[in-house]
């Protein structure tokens, strides 16, 4: 991978999401919250920005989404 920045659209492809699965889960959790921005307003990730995604996409397939069997509205955790 090149060294640099990459965009949304480049780490949403490499992580197999939708950008805007990207933009929900970096609201959802602000775990980015220093991320640069280009000229334009874009927002750039860092290489080190892609592997905590990576581990936040395994920790959320690994836990699931937990519903209630009767009425399957999502258990709060």
């Amino acid at each position: 991978m090149k060294t640099g920045y990459l965009t949304s659209g480049q780490i949403a492809k490499n992580l197999r999401i939708s950008i805007s699965t990207l933009k929900r889960w970096l609201n959802e959790e602000n775990a980015l919250n220093n991320s640069a921005r280009n000229a334009s307003g874009w927002r750039l990730f860092s290489t080190e920005d892609l592997e905590k995604l990576k581990v936040y996409k395994r920790e959320r397939k690994r836990n699931g989404k937990q519903f209630q069997v009767r009425t399957l509205t999502p258990v709060d955790a």
